[in-house]
């Protein structure tokens, strides 16, 4: 089974735009085109695709966080490699594209919350271990906290 995260944004960014933002300002990966609905990033621990949200997603963000995504990024790790690479990479990438975002949410397996921000205020889900306090302060300068989300998803 493959280890999976989406981040739900609200952005003005189309999914063209953000694929090529990630890909100037993080190393290491490739963009593949495919020609279908998804387009890739490629990278030797992690793909990135970005799709326009489904209408049917976006009601069920709306509902849960009380805003409406327009892209949703998923992340997906590439079994037996390094998850800590992964996670760096997936780190970059939120941060970036919170940058061209209003709203947000990242999500495992699509129901537990590892990180949101609603209404300006960045957070990250203290019951989801992946980055700790001495990491995320070595990475971040702008204010967030830490605590427990409870997902409506669940």
């Amino acid at each position: 089974m493959a280890t999976e995260y989406a981040f739900d944004i609200a952005s003005d960014l189309k999914t063209v735009q953000a694929l090529e933002l990630l890909s100037r300002h993080i190393s290491g990966l490739t963009l593949t085109w495919n020609g279908k609905n998804r387009d890739y990033l490629v990278g030797s621990t992690i793909n990135i695709s970005v799709s326009e949200q489904l209408r049917s997603w976006q009601e069920t963000i709306l509902e849960g966080f009380g805003f409406t995504p327009t892209l949703s990024v998923g992340f997906r790790f590439h079994n037996n490699t390094d998850f800590d690479a992964f996670s760096e990479i997936m780190f970059q990438a939120t941060m970036l594209l919170l940058e061209h975002a209003e709203d947000a949410v990242l999500l495992f397996n699509y129901e537990i919350i590892v990180l949101q921000r609603l209404g300006g205020k960045l957070v990250f889900n203290a019951g989801y271990q992946m980055w700790d306090d001495d990491w995320l302060k070595s990475r971040l300068s702008l204010p967030f906290e830490r605590r427990p989300l409870p997902s409506p998803l669940l």
